[in-house]
C-alpha cells in the first residue's frame, strides 16, 4: 500500500470512529431495580452502549441469539461495561435476579437496545419507514419510535386480536426526536395481544405485536 493510500485509509477509518456514538445505560439508579433508560431505540451500527453501575447486584444477560455479550455483573470496583454493536437488530436484555420470564418474554428489570443500519454520508433519515415499540410487553404506557422520510402522511394504528381498531394517532417522524418517541397510553386496555401498525399514506407498511400486561 502506498503512503498516499495509507493516509486516505487512515483518514476514512478515523472519520468512521469519530462518527460513532456511545450511549449510557445506568444500572440500579436511585437504588431501584431498573435500567435507565429502559430502551435505546435509535443506535446505528458502530455505536456503543456503556453500562454504568449505580447500585445493587444486577447480573445483566443478553437475550439475543447469539448473545450480544457474555452475562456481566458490575459493582463499585468494576463500575462499567462497554458493548459495541456491529449489526443492526433488536437486542433485549434482563437482570437475572430481578426479572421474571413469561410466555411472551421477560418482565421486571428489562431493557432493549435497537440498532439501525448505518446511514450513508449526508443522509439524515431512514429511506424506509420503520416502527419500534418499547417496552414490549408493556403496562400502562409504551413508546412508539417512527423513522422515515418526510412529506408523507404517517399514522399509527393499534388493533386487538379481533381486528378492531382501539387507537389511531398521527405521527410526524421528521419532527420526532429519535431518542424521545411518542407515548401511547394503554391504561384503559385489557391485558392481551395487540397489533401496532404503521400506516404511510393510508397503506400499512409495518406491523408489530404488542403485549399489554
Amino acid at each position: 500500500m502506498t503512503r498516499f493510500a495509507t493516509l486516505i485509509f487512515s483518514t476514512i477509518l478515523g472519520l468512521r470512529v469519530a462518527m460513532a456514538t456511545t450511549y449510557e445505560v445506568k444500572i440500579g439508579p436511585n437504588g431501584e431495580n431498573s435500567y435507565s433508560p429502559q430502551a435505546l431505540p435509535s443506535l446505528r451500527v458502530g455505536d456503543a452502549v456503556k453500562f454504568t453501575w449505580v447500585s445493587g447486584v444486577h447480573p445483566t444477560m443478553s437475550d439475543s441469539s447469539p448473545a450480544a455479550w457474555p452475562t456481566f455483573t458490575l459493582s463499585s470496583s468494576n463500575a462499567s461495561q462497554i458493548v459495541t454493536f456491529a449489526q443492526a437488530g433488536s437486542y433485549p436484555y434482563h437482570c437475572t435476579v430481578h426479572a421474571g420470564q413469561t410466555s411472551t418474554g421477560y418482565v421486571g428489570m428489562v431493557g432493549t437496545i435497537t440498532v439501525q443500519a448505518a446511514l450513508a454520508t449526508g443522509q439524515g433519515q431512514s429511506p424506509v419507514p420503520a416502527l419500534s415499540v418499547f417496552p414490549n410487553p408493556a403496562r400502562g404506557q409504551t413508546t412508539l419510535q417512527v423513522s422515515g422520510p418526510g412529506g408523507a402522511d404517517y399514522k399509527v394504528r393499534l388493533s386487538n386480536v379481533l381486528g378492531s381498531e382501539v387507537r389511531r394517532l398521527p405521527v410526524r417522524p421528521e419532527n420526532t426526536p429519535a431518542a424521545d418517541g411518542v407515548a401511547l397510553d394503554l391504561s384503559d386496555l385489557p391485558p392481551g395481544l395487540y397489533f401496532c401498525s404503521l400506516l404511510v399514506n393510508d397503506k400499512t407498511l409495518v406491523t408489530k405485536r404488542l403485549t399489554v400486561l
